[in-house]
């Protein structure tokens, strides 16, 4: 069979056992906590859905204009400029089946085989592979703890100096880490930025509408609208409306890139779902409350995993500024021999917790961060305090 040469550059996921065994153990009748989620565990609110069933029953089930209807694409443009800032126009507005598709679109309107692409570690595991099917050559710069896994001005300047034409993806707030960019930090990266002119941006703010702490999400063409040119604003309704399923992202840029953007997804998918995108209005029209309470729902239980990890001895994790994950430092547990007992990596150590605690976790080398785990706290409180009861438990049978 023959099987295309770009496949070889993209990788099997590495959580396929641990996923597999947890179904098995399921299907046999044990309790297991999931910490893998990446998807709110709220339902749609009604609002959103009363307005798709209403697009249904008015026959508004056509194809609609390829990068989305008008009226959505307009409210986009308002919800963004209310929310962070920036003005943008419906031409400068592109929906599509879910932010991953706006993403990829976005890589694909930019790279030719052979280019660079930069990525700052620990990241979001889908970047690599969209750039890899593209034919580019990717690059990682490794954050640290110390600097709250964000990348520096210097280490930036440092990667630029030897790829001036590269594409830089930046996700804030990040999965899996949690972390965000502040003014101070974004202020410093476009000083960079500016040195460099042939380089683009993706900028992946899927998550900017749940932060934390009195953390505000700071955009980068807030902070330097002198490179909208540059910058590709990537976002979607799955994380912050609860709408997972209903695969809707969007993309905000210079009207040419829309427009190469489009181009490519009229030869993929054409527009997104019509009834979903009447939906995605009617979200953008939600009181701020609806958001508003599921943030501070999300609050609390990042308070509450962060507690109770806090807890256990030998792990430890940065509380996020946004998202709902934490990176939990399982280091100290990646290198074990016990009775029989072998435990080498992240991978490894996932696998024992799932078995022996009978918690789902997500190895941290699917995301370029080794020795560590991501975990979702999208589940209910009474769900949190067991699964990391459980994980210190298994954990103590190791030392």
């Amino acid at each position: 069979m023959k099987i295309a040469h770009r496949l070889a550059h993209v990788k099997p996921s590495l959580t396929l056992a641990v996923t597999a065994k947890a179904a098995e153990l399921k299907a046999q009748g044990h309790d297991i906590i999931s910490f893998g989620a990446g998807e709110p565990d709220f339902n749609t609110p009604q609002p959103i859905i009363d307005a798709a069933k209403k697009a249904l029953d008015e026959g508004k089930t056509k194809y609609t204009p390829v990068p989305g209807l008008m009226a959505l694409r307009e409210s986009i443009a308002k919800w963004y400029h209310r929310h962070f800032g920036v003005e943008a126009s419906a031409d400068e507005v592109i929906v599509a089946t879910g932010g991953k598709q706006v993403l990829y679109n976005a890589m694909m309107s930019i790279l030719n085989p052979g280019d660079v692409v930069l990525i700052p570690s620990p990241y979001w595991l889908s970047y690599p592979a969209m750039a890899n099917l593209c034919g580019a050559e990717v690059k990682y710069i490794e954050t640290t703890k110390e600097e709250n896994f964000l990348l520096t001005a210097a280490q930036l300047d440092e990667a630029l100096a030897k790829d001036p034409q590269a594409l830089l993806v930046l996700n804030s707030p990040c999965n899996p880490t949690g972390q965000a960019y502040d003014a101070d930090r974004l202020a410093q990266i476009a000083d960079v930025l500016r040195r460099y002119p042939d380089v683009s941006i993706i900028w992946d703010n899927i998550y900017a509408s749940l932060v934390y702490d009195g953390f505000k999400h700071v955009e980068l063409t807030k902070i330097a609208p002198d490179l909208h040119d540059r910058v590709i604003t990537t976002g979607g309704f799955s994380k912050s409306f609860a709408m997972t399923g209903w695969r809707l992202g969007f993309a905000i840029a210079h009207k040419d890139r829309i427009k190469a953007m489009s181009s490519i997804q009229s030869h993929s998918t054409s527009n997104a779902t019509s009834f979903a995108q009447y939906g995605a209005i009617a979200a953008l029209e939600l009181d701020d409350s609806v958001i508003e309470n599921m943030r501070l729902t999300f609050e609390g239980r990042k308070n509450i995993i962060c507690e109770e990890i806090a807890k256990i001895e030998g792990i430890s994790c940065l509380a996020p500024k946004g998202a709902f994950y934490v990176l939990l430092d399982c280091t100290k547990f990646c290198n074990i021999e016990k009775a029989g007992l072998s435990i080498h990596d992240d991978v490894e150590l996932a696998k024992f917790l799932l078995e022996k605690g009978h918690v789902s976790t997500v190895p941290g080398s699917a995301f370029g961060a080794f020795g560590h785990l991501r975990l979702s706290f999208a589940l209910d409180e009474k769900s949190i305090v067991e699964g990391i009861r459980r994980i210190g438990k298994a954990l103590e049978s190791l030392r």
